[in-house]
């Protein structure tokens, strides 16, 4: 493993540690994470700026409220309401479930997944603002509760388990963030070249004094004819300049 793989590495457990303590960071732990990898002063702008992204702050106490857009609160409100109807447990009770769930108990796996809903309530708080809606976060929550919950037999120790189901859950809202963020890459170069094209067709457009064929406007740019095809069709065929027939020829 080279250098930057363990930077890497180091950030995103820095990440976790972040989230683990309400979204907060000291400025000593960030120098302590990276006890593997040199990281030079210039690193640490990015280093911030990726905290920042990740709704991470630096010692300041975290406050999703903050962040968090009407939407979430709406559902937030609704769904905590229905959390009020679970029945309540003590911490014996709760041990109790827990070794049951260890031994494959069903009944006890299901009573488990409604003790820690409220878990994931509070975990998915920490992520709100990352461009993913908080009833997203909690529905993928919890299936990742319920898988955990079902795998209880892996945990050693019933002490274990609050940690165990946590990191699961983390887990499974961090893969979610980041889906996200790849589609909405992905979206935003289909529209960029959307536009591109759009532009090149309309300067052609002026200067020819008539639609244009994919074949003309490929000619004219560094776009390829089924590229221009696909922009169009991206558009909804909205690129009214392009005229898009069988053969795509000049007439």
């Amino acid at each position: 493993m080279n250098q930057e793989e363990i930077f890497v590495k180091e950030l995103s457990a820095l990440v976790r540690l972040g989230k683990n303590q309400g979204n907060q960071l000291s400025f000593g732990q960030i120098k302590e994470a990276f006890t593997q990898s040199e990281i030079a002063d210039e690193k640490l702008p990015f280093i911030y700026e990726y905290l920042q992204k990740n709704q991470i702050r630096i010692d300041e106490e975290f406050d999703p409220d903050e962040v968090m857009g009407s939407e979430d609160r709406d559902f937030l409100g609704m769904f905590m309401e229905e959390l009020k109807l679970l029945p309540k447990i003590s911490d014996k009770e709760k041990e109790e479930l827990i070794l049951r769930a260890m031994e494959d108990d069903k009944q006890a796996q299901q009573q488990l997944v409604e003790v820690y809903l409220p878990k994931v309530v509070e975990i998915a708080k920490l992520y709100v603002g990352q461009n993913v809606f908080l009833e997203d976060l909690i529905g993928e929550g919890n299936v990742a509760l319920m898988a955990a919950v079902s795998m209880a037999g892996c945990i050693e120790k019933a002490e274990e388990a609050d940690a165990y189901i946590a990191n699961m859950v983390m887990d499974a809202m961090e893969v979610l963030i980041s889906e996200e963020a790849d589609n909405k890459d992905v979206d935003e170069k289909i529209l960029e070249r959307v536009i591109q094209v759009a532009k090149a067709a309309e300067e052609l457009y002026q200067d020819l004094h008539r639609k244009v064929t994919p074949k003309e406007l490929a000619m004219e740019t560094d776009f390829t004819e089924d590229e221009i095809r696909q922009a169009c069709k991206w558009s909804g065929n909205q690129i009214d300049t392009v005229e898009i027939g069988e053969d795509d020829g000049v007439s």
